[in-house]
């Protein structure tokens, strides 16, 4: 197993503290500037370049709340509606007719799947990669609001909040592809959503931070989760695993003391200007942090926070020797070769220590984002 078993208690706890100060437990990761029901707005996972000036604008709203499945999220009853109202410098009402507003999926004269970057779109997530309301058709329609500048969601059938195989809504994609970023800013974006009580207005904001260029990245995701854990007919397999949607949710498990999580991690990465960040390792400082190293660079860092005094907690890297680089981002669960940039693969497999309680690592790329993964001990 990739890390060190001879620290003292001690020198563990000494080492926890600090963690807590450098990445305290949380249920969200990332730049958490939001208010009222949103927690955040950030890039969207499937490109490296969302949040990048000049580039089309992929973004999610994290809204406010737990990822624990266990934990309700919002529901959305039918002729409801969630609004993304959008400054002015975002103009929807001069989305590009070569990304013309469709629901996924549609496949005539438009074909326009999750996420092939061929229309303007946008999904309802419960939580975790690859698990949106979908197809969205059955569940809800996406429209524009000229006159508001907003991208509107509306239900065609109720959308409710049934933890845990349904945990509700909790994260919304808006994938502009029709619509460029604005210069490098910061820019209000403000949520309206009939998800309150009786259906009632909740409202909240957050700023979309456009960057100048792109940023290296570690983004999870669950389209390997069945293959990576054997359970596709044949044994454990290298390539895509999953279709949306994935109810397997690699981002918050449970498991008991000194096993593994039953779900392995995958992770894309990309390192500066768009470059797909392969043949990375885990460097251990000690047990409760490690280096992401290319060579001898180091690229980021991996954070654990562990229940006081707890021991024997670590991860495995690459537990079934996949390839590290891929020349198309998966980004389609199944669909091969369609991904719109190559990039890096990192696998990893988790180990429950001695002791019950929440284990939250967390993963950060030198001048880039943040990642966080939860498991449950019991």
């Amino acid at each position: 197993m990739s890390h060190l078993r001879n620290l003292s208690k001690f020198s563990a706890l000494i080492y926890a503290s600090v963690v807590l100060l450098l990445a305290p437990a949380q249920t969200r990761a990332g730049d958490e500037s939001g208010s009222g029901i949103v927690n955040s707005a950030q890039r969207a996972w499937v490109t490296s370049t969302g949040d990048v000036a000049g580039e089309p604008a992929l973004w999610k709203i994290v809204l406010e709340g737990s990822i624990d499945p266990l934990v309700p999220g919002r529901s959305l009853m039918t002729g409801h509606e969630i609004r993304i109202i959008f400054p002015p410098e975002y103009d929807l009402g001069n989305i590009a007719a070569t990304h013309p507003v469709a629901d996924i999926p549609t496949f005539s004269p438009l074909f326009c799947v999750p996420t092939n970057f061929q229309c303007t779109t946008g999904l309802l997530l419960q939580g975790w990669p690859e698990h949106p309301y979908f197809p969205p058709a059955a569940w809800h329609v996406v429209s524009v609001d000229v006159a508001e500048n907003a991208f509107v969601f509306t239900a065609v059938q109720d959308i409710l909040s049934d933890p845990p195989e349904n945990p509700g809504i909790k994260e919304v994609f808006v994938l502009l592809n029709g619509v460029q970023n604005p210069e490098a800013g910061e820019y209000p974006v403000r949520v309206e959503a009939q998800t309150g009580p009786g259906s009632s207005w909740e409202t909240g904001s957050a700023l979309l931070k456009v960057l100048p260029r792109p940023r290296p990245s570690i983004n999870a995701t669950a389209v390997f989760v069945k293959a990576l854990s054997g359970l596709l007919d044949g044994g454990p397999a290298c390539g895509p695993g999953t279709l949306p949607p994935n109810p397997d949710n690699p981002m918050f498990q449970r498991t008991t003391v000194n096993s593994p999580a039953p779900l392995v991690w995958s992770f894309l990465l990309w390192g500066r200007n768009e470059a797909a960040l392969d043949d990375v390792a885990l460097s251990w400082v000690n047990d409760g942090h490690a280096q992401i190293v290319r060579g001898p660079r180091v690229v980021g860092h991996v954070f654990i926070d562990a229940p006081h005094n707890a021991v024997g907690f670590g991860i495995d890297v690459n537990p079934l020797g996949c390839g590290t680089y891929m020349p198309a981002a998966p980004v389609i669960g199944g669909t091969p070769g369609v991904g719109p940039q190559p990039v890096g693969r990192l696998d990893m497999q988790f180990w429950a220590g001695d002791t019950p309680g929440t284990y939250t690592t967390t993963l950060k790329m030198n001048n880039g984002n943040t990642e966080q993964m939860v498991v449950i001990v019991e």
